[in-house]
């Protein structure tokens, strides 16, 4: 009986020849092939990707032999063997696993992401380590010619007016019933200690002309789309109103600080929202011109009208001030009215009799979309037998009780389809009808409220001329102050590649631009092709470069392992960013550009991009944009080249999101909702209000 030393040495023997045999044929039969790129020629065994194909040669070859024993390791391979063994073969496959396809970049598009809304911590109002005012002291020169100010030598003493020193007192040991954020609070104890704690608002011993000013103010917070509850006196309601306040310097002390306090908060939510938007996702990049805490407390101590300048925090923008009027004709009662159900039933369209036409203007109407002849005299609009037309909200003078579809019923409904995101027909079917009964139908007072939030959130000064861009609406303006100068259709990321929310300036146009490739499109989308066939973009007419922007070949990149490598599209007819971009470069990679697909904005609603925007008019846009002739911007992209021009002078872009806004003629229009950020803002203001509805 043989022995299984002699054994295994029969099969190794038996085993070696046939590798090496193989391995001599396949080192015999792989032959050496030239490719031709951009008239250069590359050896095929040249280069990261021939390095990888020998690798995994010799892989699969050391594979083979080893494959034979592992089959056979029961019978050459002793119990005492079998530990060793399995760390050999488990080492052997993470060897292979490490060549595999799998390994390299994640080829999966990540993109930004929603967060559960964390609100903005509170703080207690108090400053325990506060020390009693001194007396004012003399101020002299000493003899060597110093300033001196024995202010400090003086004792502490108890300060003369009862609502002064009452007001230190309760800083000092905390005002109950009210909170401010961090900041605040060390801005409003540092003001009044500059002051010796002398009241903002109290005059011979009762409030002010100016705290009823700015109580009044606070008590209106609701026309702004802000919460009266947030800054709501404790002391006033426990008195009964202000009248009921009384002299006794405790509770004018709680009034004085309790004002001064909501104030402040007022201040921070008027001039930058309640909301942190960053926090609500990545596609949120802004910075909300909050009022410094210190500026805040100056200001109100120091304004000749404070209600005045809390007042001009807000937003400027006539689309804030027509908000603002709606929101308060609005008021709270809409949320009272039981909603129009529409019947469904045959096609509504022009000249159509139905008895369910009246219910159909009667849910239009509860949608703003038609005003009868009152609310059209209210608010200043010109009567007249004809449909008026000023917005998307069709305003419309249409009571009929008719049956019949009429072009008004029309112009309504239309407008209604293009702020839902359906087909823009003018005639109520099947999708149309349920879309009009949706229970998830936007409250008009909640929409006003959130958009004016957003408006918040902008800088202040937009610029004296800009580009704006309003993504519901899939539009782009260029504003003259308050005037638009210009405008057209734009088509914005769908939802997986959503366009961001921000500002920026824009620095130069592109004519005959190359598209650079996004890595993420490339790990997504091509880097499979590229492990298959490493010339497939050179094959396609584009171009991998290095690092340096040197053309390269897609055969001398390892694409398992690749880095500093870029891919881009020549100029022509077929770029994806067609004859021009414009550029206002940021780290989102997002800017305007053209596109070949033209029959794209024939769309209503146009969300169809990775994240950049669709200009449908480029070369109009690029005549107002560097001040160009037609003839002078169709020569240039004629010509072929590609062409940076570097503005004179940089233009502010605001990429924004509002599914409330005005037209030309300042009348609102309502869009949908097409990233369904409505949703997210509204969680994360309830979160803010939750925190600021618990005071500590």
């Amino acid at each position: 009986m043989l022995s299984r030393i002699s054994l295994l040495l029969l099969a190794t023997c038996i085993a070696m020849p046939a590798t090496f045999a193989a391995a001599s044929a396949e080192s015999i039969v792989t032959p050496r092939k030239k490719f031709n790129f951009s008239n250069r020629s590359f050896d095929s065994n040249d280069g990261f990707w021939p390095q990888r194909q020998r690798r995994q040669q010799r892989t699969r070859r050391n594979t083979r032999s080893f494959d034979f024993f592992n089959r056979s390791r029961g019978f050459f391979t002793s119990a005492d063997d079998e530990d060793d063994f399995n760390r050999q073969v488990r080492q052997r496959q993470q060897n292979r696993v490490r060549f595999s396809d799998s390994d390299g970049p994640d080829a999966a598009s990540t993109g930004e992401q929603y967060h559960t809304y964390k609100a903005g911590a509170l703080a207690r109002v108090i400053k325990a380590d506060l020390q009693q005012p001194r007396p004012r002291g003399p101020v002299f020169a000493s003899a060597a010619g110093a300033t001196v100010d024995v202010s400090d030598q003086l004792d502490a003493i108890e300060l003369t007016d009862p609502v002064a020193q009452a007001a230190f007192e309760t800083l000092k040991t905390g005002l109950d019933g009210v909170s401010l954020y961090a900041g605040q609070v060390d801005a409003l104890a540092e003001t009044y200690s500059k002051r010796a704690f002398a009241p903002l608002w109290i005059e011979d011993g009762k409030p002010s002309a100016k705290a009823k000013a700015v109580v009044k103010v606070l008590l209106n917070a609701a026309q702004e789309g802000l919460d009266p509850d947030h800054y709501a006196l404790p002391s006033m309601a426990s008195a009964g109103g202000m009248d009921g306040l009384g002299s006794d310097p405790q509770t004018l002390a709680r009034f004085e600080l309790e004002l001064t306090a909501r104030a402040m908060l007022y201040a921070h939510h008027a001039s930058g929202g309640l909301v942190t938007p960053n926090k609500i996702s990545g596609y949120h990049d802004l910075k909300p011109p909050h009022v410094a805490a210190a500026d805040t407390a100056m200001s109100l101590a120091s304004h000749p009208d404070p209600a005045a300048w809390l007042m001009g925090l807000h937003p400027a923008l006539p689309a804030y001030a027509a908000m603002k009027a709606e929101l308060i004709k609005l008021g709270a009662t809409q949320r009272d009215i039981e909603q129009i159900i529409v019947p469904e039933g045959a096609l509504l369209k022009l000249g159509v009799k139905d008895e369910r036409v009246p219910i159909l203007r009667k849910r239009l109407k509860q949608l703003n979309f038609i005003k009868n002849k009152e609310e059209l005299a209210s608010s200043g609009q010109i009567e007249s037998d004809a449909p008026l037309f000023g917005s998307q909200a069709a305003i419309l003078a249409a009571e009929s009780e008719s049956r019949t579809m009429t072009e008004a019923d029309v112009a309504a409904l239309k407008a209604f389809q293009k702020s839902a995101g359906l087909s823009v027909d003018g005639m109520a079917g099947r999708r149309t009808i349920a879309a009009l009964n949706g229970k998830t139908m936007v409250n008009r007072a909640d929409q006003l409220a959130l958009n004016m939030e957003r408006l918040r959130w902008l800088p202040r000064n937009l610029g004296s001329r800009y580009i704006f861009v309003n993504q519901p609406a899939f539009e782009m303006k260029i504003m003259n102050g308050n005037e638009i100068e210009w405008k057209t259709r734009v088509i914005v990321g769908k939802q997986t590649n959503q366009t961001y929310f921000f500002s920026d300036q824009m620095e130069r146009v592109e004519f005959n631009p190359y598209w650079g490739i996004p890595q993420s499109i490339i790990r997504s989308k091509y880097l499979p092709k590229l492990r298959a066939n490493p010339g497939y973009f050179e094959q396609r007419g584009y171009e991998v470069i290095n690092s340096s922007g040197r053309k390269i070949s897609g055969y001398n990149v390892d694409w398992w392992n690749y880095k500093g490598v870029g891919v881009r599209q020549k100029p022509g007819p077929r770029n994806a960013l067609g004859e021009v971009k414009f550029m206002f470069p940021n780290r989102h990679a997002i800017y305007l550009h053209d596109t070949p697909q033209k029959s794209l904005f024939n769309s209503d609603s146009r969300a169809y991009s990775h994240g950049c925007v669709r200009v449908q008019n480029p070369r109009d846009l690029a005549t107002h944009i560097l001040g160009w002739s037609e003839q002078k911007v169709a020569a240039t992209i004629a010509s072929g080249n590609h062409r940076p021009v570097k503005m004179s002078k940089k233009l502010p872009v605001h990429l924004t999101y509002f599914t409330a806004w005005t037209d030309e003629n300042g009348n609102l229009s309502y869009f949908q909702d097409i990233y369904k950020r409505d949703r997210y803002l509204a969680k994360a203001l309830d979160a803010e209000k939750k925190v600021l509805g618990s005071p500590l």
